[in-house]
């Protein structure tokens, strides 16, 4: 497998999201979601599923193999993120997909979440919406939950839960049907609408155990944050490259003393600063990918926390300068600029964010020198 050339299927697998997403999600389609209480259209969550095939791609099929690996994942993942398809790619397939793979899938759900038939969130939040498997609010009490755990991706429209609970003092996952007693679900009202959140209490809530508790949980949760953080990463650089173009066709169709305003040096230099960082976010997002999928290109951590640390810094440059190629039109609501800004602020804060891959990286560095310095 070489780093960064594509195979010839992944570049129709390319096609066919970017054929499917443009078609899909328009503008005008994106809005209209936003009223809506799940976010995204089930029937076309199944498609996408059923009858692509393009869910199950980092994920074991009925075969128990899976059909692709994480860079196909996050081919689909760009394509999507340019339209911001609210579907539930990353909270779904990416987090509780991993998860449940990871830990054995006893309930047999991952068969379901690759059809799309079922939507499963992963909890492993706190109280306060900071990710933070290891120190979930969430108590188990025996066969039952409680507690309580705040910006839960895709809560509101999930058929199942897979929750990181506290079991004897040690992390352990449960699963927990949406309409299990004493589980109480609420949608949260976020910068973000495209990508839904929510909050999530359990009280006396019946579970089921899944795999071993302790390090097994936290082992599985921690690989679905690697697919989960790729997926953002691929999600941004293709929301970049939309805005970027966006950007440049507005820039030269919009005149200004008689000539296009992409033609002045501050709207050029902007444009050019915008399709570096759509370069870099590219890059970095796809290295990543590419060493979870062979870890012996690089240090998959390493790759997965430099993605993070770029993209999310990178989306929100491009955001703002599209804002500010576009003028008086940028920030208006009827302009979908605003859509994709909002969103580049509120992915920085997902699974950690860029502030906790910037500690876990600044650690490894310091480790390094350390061990290099020790006599």
């Amino acid at each position: 497998m070489l780093e960064f050339e594509f195979t010839e299927e992944q570049r129709a697998l390319r096609d066919l999201a970017g054929s499917v997403a443009e078609r899909t999600w328009t503008d005008d389609a994106v809005r209209a979601q936003l009223k809506t209480s799940a976010g995204f259209d089930r029937e076309v969550w199944r498609t996408l599923g059923r009858d692509l095939g393009v869910l199950g791609l980092a994920l074991p099929t009925e075969s128990g193999e899976a059909v692709g690996g994480v860079v196909d994942l996050a081919i689909v993942a760009e394509e999507f993120g340019r339209v911001l398809a609210g579907v539930p790619l990353l909270g779904c397939v990416a987090l509780a997909g991993t998860v449940l793979a990871r830990s054995g899938d006893a309930a047999g759900l991952v068969p379901k979440i690759v059809s799309g038939e079922t939507v499963v969130s992963l909890v492993a939040t706190d109280a306060r919406g900071a990710w933070a498997p290891e120190r979930t609010g969430i108590i188990a009490d025996g066969p039952v939950l409680c507690g309580e755990a705040s910006h839960v991706l895709d809560a509101v429209a999930a058929d199942a839960f897979v929750a990181v609970a506290q079991a004897e003092g040690r992390p352990s996952l449960f699963l927990v049907d949406a309409g299990a007693q004493g589980l109480a679900v609420e949608p949260l009202t976020t910068l973000d609408q495209t990508r839904r959140l929510g909050r999530v209490r359990f009280d006396g809530t019946p579970a089921q155990l899944l795999g071993e508790p302790g390090t097994s949980a936290l082992d599985a949760v921690s690989a679905a944050r690697d697919v989960g953080a790729v997926v953002l990463a691929a999600e941004a650089a293709g929301a970049s490259a939309r805005l970027l173009a966006m950007s440049v066709e507005y820039a030269t169709a919009r005149l200004q003393f008689g000539r296009p305003i992409g033609s002045f040096q501050g709207v050029k230099h902007r444009c050019a600063d915008m399709h570096v960082a759509v370069e870099q976010s590219r890059s970095t997002a796809y290295h990543a990918a590419w060493t979870l999928d062979d870890p012996s290109l690089d240090d998959p951590r390493i790759a997965v926390d430099l993605a993070t640390v770029e993209t999310a810094a990178d989306y929100q440059a491009v955001a703002k300068n599209t804002v500010q190629v576009h003028g008086g039109i940028g920030f208006t609501w009827e302009h979908p600029v605003h859509l994709y800004y909002k969103r580049a602020v509120s992915d920085a804060s997902l699974l950690g964010g860029r502030a906790a891959a910037s500690e876990r990286l600044a650690a490894m560095v310091l480790d390094a020198a350390l061990i290099q310095g020790a006599p």
